[in-house]
């Protein structure tokens, strides 16, 4: 009896040690995630939101530093998982319990793990995935295909394990992050990037025949990730007819750099 006691005694002392670890591991990730945002700010090319949204007003930083306190709330979920998941064996093995048995696919735990435990992994990932890709974030007009449906809503909320819809009547719509086989975003707009050329240079030059060059420039070397649409507008500079240069107007998958830039002027100057 006295031994029984002594080991649940031993067991419950467990209970506020995963929880602070627990705790002490999601403040450590959520401040190492904001301090690898921040960095990322300060270096172009990197964490950067893909296109931008409908109506975000010069929001993107603002939505960076939300994507990353979604991936560090969900890597959080993960390692708390595995804490309280390391905590409960340490506890079976205090009572003497085969954790042999137990891990297996015959022992409770192992079935119970095999039945939920591995749906809810396969979500906190494609989660962490999809917010690390970019492919829809809160407020995002959206239509997602899941089990052989397509929703078409507003993100509501994105969650550890599952995302939710509002739909166009007012229902709401939830599906686990795995399940999600595609996504339309009607939200996301191409990058937009004006060029200043000399309008000498410029002069009888075929916009199709420049879109066309651009096009022909997508993952060229010196433009690795950058794809263009096949749309190309001209303007003179503040609407001045007799303006020294033109401005030409190239839509891409994403923002470009200034090396970037100096490349995609080169391409359309060459005739």
């Amino acid at each position: 009896m006295i031994s029984w006691l002594t080991s649940a005694s031993e067991a419950l002392l467990l209970i506020p040690v995963a929880v602070l670890s627990s705790w002490l591991a999601r403040v450590v990730i959520r401040r190492v995630t904001r301090r690898a945002v921040r960095t990322a700010q300060r270096s172009p090319g990197r964490w950067r939101v893909r296109l931008d949204r409908l109506g975000d007003n010069g929001q993107a930083a603002i939505r960076k530093r939300q994507r990353a306190d979604a991936v560090a709330r969900m890597f959080g979920q993960l390692v708390t998982i595995a804490i309280f998941g390391i905590a409960g064996l340490v506890a079976l093995d205090i009572f003497e319990v085969d954790l042999l048995f137990v891990i297996s696919s015959a022992g409770f735990l192992g079935l119970a793990l095999a039945l939920s435990g591995q749906d809810l992994v396969k979500d906190l990932l494609a989660g962490t995935r999809a917010l690390l890709e970019d492919r829809y974030a809160v407020g995002d007009e959206v239509i997602m295909r899941a089990a052989d449906t397509d929703i078409r809503g507003a993100v509501d909320l994105i969650g550890a394990a599952s995302v939710r819809l509002r739909t166009p009547d007012g229902a709401t719509w939830h599906t686990g992050h795995n399940s999600v086989v595609s996504v339309t975003n009607l939200s996301q707009l191409p990058a937009v990037s004006d060029i200043e050329v000399p309008v000498g240079a410029w002069t009888g030059t075929d916009e199709g025949a420049a879109a066309d060059r651009l096009v022909g420039a997508s993952n060229d070397v010196g433009l690795t990730g950058v794809v263009f649409l096949r749309h190309v507008e001209t303007h003179t500079s503040a609407g001045e007819p007799d303006a020294e240069t033109v401005k030409v107007r190239v839509k891409t998958n994403r923002p470009l750099s200034t090396p970037e830039t100096d490349l995609v002027r080169a391409k359309l100057l060459n005739h």
